[in-house]
């Protein structure tokens, strides 16, 4: 597979990217991914896992965590900032096709444009990270779709809650939400009563039974009923602390009353886990 300049080019200008510094490191990139063969036949797998493949191995990619696990060495960071940017016209189509109105264009586009830009100009990383190559892959492949707080998802034969992060949690957004994505739901996915499941961190049951109970965490975890998942710690981490990794805990901020109260739960080592819920509404 022969990645080509102008792709990366035209994908820069469809997601409203103008930064010359990251579209020259996307250029390097590309020179790097075809002058090498390995680099090359592993960026085209993944490329395909991510836009054409129907067997779900796209889920599979959450459970790699850097370069080395993702390609198996470390090649130049910013592929994975080309293989979003590649998937732009499939992007196009894919609205078309869901007859998405210019409203509902332009906020999946500023989506992908977030999963392309956070990473580079906030956390200064060289390279998105997987996650967040994975979660414009969802939005190139319509797989998500935006109502009000939340984000929702089409999983078989449920729908699966996402929490977009940078807002507050506010309830009554929640709720209205909810309601709301059901026509939206039956519009787009073919479902008329959903059956409506959430895992994430926001639902631990650990983190329930110290916060306050009037807060709008809490009051989210009491829409579900809730079991146990995973270790919630790499989530907390991200997501509350804006961290991949911390090897001392001791220093982590703590600039919100979350944040100095989930550090000292890592710093007690009391575990946390996922909650994995399902909706009650």
């Amino acid at each position: 597979m022969k990645f080509e300049l102008s792709v990366i080019e035209n994908a820069l200008k469809y997601y409203k990217i103008s930064d010359n510094n990251y579209k020259n490191k996307c250029y390097k990139c590309i020179k790097d991914v075809n002058e090498t063969k390995d680099f090359n036949n592993k960026a085209e797998k993944i490329y395909n896992i991510l836009y054409t493949d129907k067997t779900f191995m796209l889920d599979t990619l959450w459970e790699r965590q850097n370069m080395v696990e993702l390609f198996g060495e470390q090649f130049n960071p910013y592929i994975t900032n080309i293989l979003v940017l590649y998937g732009y016209e499939i992007h196009c189509q894919n609205m078309k096709l869901k007859k998405y109105n210019r409203e509902e264009k332009e906020l999946y586009k500023k989506r992908v444009r977030e999963t392309l830009t956070n990473d580079i100009f906030v956390r200064k990383l060289e390279g998105i990270r997987i996650s967040q190559m994975i979660w414009a892959a969802y939005f190139i492949n319509t797989k998500l779709i935006e109502v009000g707080r939340l984000q929702y998802e089409k999983r078989g034969n449920y729908i699966k809650i996402h929490i977009p992060s940078g807002e507050k949690l506010q309830i009554d957004q929640v709720l209205e939400s909810i309601k709301n994505s059901r026509q939206e739901i039956k519009r787009y996915f073919n479902i008329k009563e959903p059956e409506y499941r959430c895992d994430s961190w926001l639902l631990s049951n650990q983190i329930r039974d110290i916060i306050d109970k009037d807060s709008n965490i809490a009051r989210f975890y009491d829409l579900f009923e809730v079991k146990d998942g995973l270790d919630a710690t790499k989530n907390i981490l991200n997501f509350v602390f804006n961290v991949q990794e911390c090897s001392n805990y001791n220093d982590l901020v703590e600039d919100t009353s979350l944040q100095r109260l989930l550090k000292q739960q890592l710093l007690k080592n009391k575990p946390m886990k996922i909650g994995c819920g399902k909706l009650k509404i």
